[in-house]
């Protein structure tokens, strides 16, 4: 598995076996108790032709082909991109490598989407190396948000850890114009979407290939962090039958096999639900949706050794939420700014959740290490601050 504690645990609490292939061996994920083994490789970012090498190494001593799970895009890719390298030492679900590649890249996606008519927001593609101000003198809807093709390297480029940036005006725009030259990879300039990120909601699925959908569910942002284009940092599963029949429409339109999350945002205005993005990848949300009854890599890791054993899977449990703590306690400030919550509110929600992947009882190191890693950064700042210069002595 390459990927973060939430995918540890939906693998886990399902008695499933995890190998964590990771660059970081002494990172808290590997802590789990539910991590069996740690095979060290390069970082899958900077290296991936070594790090495929690395597990193909450990996958070769194994006496049956495991179960390959991936969580991020870079991982995705990798894995993509060395299927046949890997086929012989590994068991995976993936779609065809052109539709990962159209998923995966930003631009590919939206001329993809254009082509079979999805619905997303009006959009205006700029490729690297092309007249980025020329292009964008064209573009007359504002306000409208600005993404990346990938995302390495984003996140260094805009100074923060926001997903895309939300332009109000033409001059404004115009402003951003050197930073944006310099992207790599190429961007989207979309029209944005009006709400807040909690108008942001998901259909998940798993789908054989032939379209038979095992595993199903929905979902809704509540808080991420930054607050405006942020990572998800406390979100619930739904039951939503709008979003669910849309998501399966987009499925069929892309004959897709595999495991996907669609995000979709509806627009306050007009309650219409725009397409964003689809990420053919675990994720986060199968540790909230496996305790909602719904596990997803339970689903493949048993069709994967026994094809066609998993069975249909039922309606995820509505309500069930999952929050990160760490992240989330940064997300409150922002939240907490603007009147929407407190912080009694705030603790009341983390000692409730369904799902609090900062610490869990059952699966307790990670939380520890972390906690014990806080506050020793907080006792040598502490000590720098009121130790007494040498001259001063």
């Amino acid at each position: 598995m390459i990927g973060d504690l939430s995918l540890v645990r939906a693998l886990g609490v399902c008695k499933i076996p995890v190998a964590i292939a990771t660059s970081e061996p002494s990172s808290n994920v590997t802590l789990s108790r539910y991590c069996e083994a740690v095979v060290t490789t390069p970082d899958w970012v900077t290296d991936p032709e070594k790090s495929v090498a690395a597990i193909i190494d450990w996958g070769k001593l194994q006496s049956a082909p495991p179960v390959l799970f991936y969580q991020g895009d870079h991982d995705l890719l990798a894995v993509s991109r060395a299927r046949n390298q890997l086929t012989p030492h590994f068991r995976f679900v993936l779609p065809s490598s052109e539709l990962v590649e159209d998923l995966a890249d930003k631009l590919r996606f939206f001329e993809l989407a254009s082509r079979i008519q999805l619905p997303v927001p009006d959009t205006s593609i700029l490729t690297a190396g092309c007249d980025v101000a020329e292009r964008l003198q064209q573009w007359d809807r504002f306000p409208c948000v600005l993404k990346p093709a990938m995302r390495t390297n984003w996140y260094q480029l805009i100074g923060c850890y926001q997903k895309a940036l939300r332009v109000e005006t033409r001059s404004a725009l115009d402003h951003l114009l050197d930073k944006i030259g310099t992207s790599e990879s190429g961007l989207i300039v979309q029209a944005a979407i009006e709400g807040g990120e909690e108008n942001i909601v998901s259909y998940h699925a798993y789908v054989r290939p032939g379209g038979e959908i095992v595993a199903e569910f929905t979902g809704r942002k509540i808080r991420t962090y930054p607050r405006l284009y942020g990572v998800s940092t406390y979100v619930k599963i739904t039951d939503d039958d709008d979003v669910r029949n849309l998501g399966r429409t987009v499925v069929e339109k892309l004959d897709f096999s595999g495991v996907l999350k669609i995000d979709f945002k509806q627009d306050v205005r007009d309650k219409q639900l725009y397409l964003l993005e689809i990420n053919p990848r675990f994720n986060l949300w199968h540790h909230p949706a496996t305790i909602a009854g719904v596990g997803i890599p339970e689903a493949v890791y048993q069709d994967c050794t026994e094809p066609g054993k998993a069975k249909i899977a039922r309606r995820a449990r509505s309500g069930v939420r999952w929050m990160e703590p760490w992240a989330d306690r940064m997300a409150f400030r922002e939240y907490r700014a603007t009147g929407e919550i407190t912080r009694l509110g705030w603790i009341v929600q983390m000692i409730t959740v369904d799902v609090n992947e900062g610490f869990r009882l059952s699966d307790p190191r990670p939380w520890l290490v972390n906690l014990i890693l806080h506050f020793r950064t907080k006792l040598a700042r502490i000590f720098r601050r009121h130790r007494v210069p040498a001259e001063d002595r």
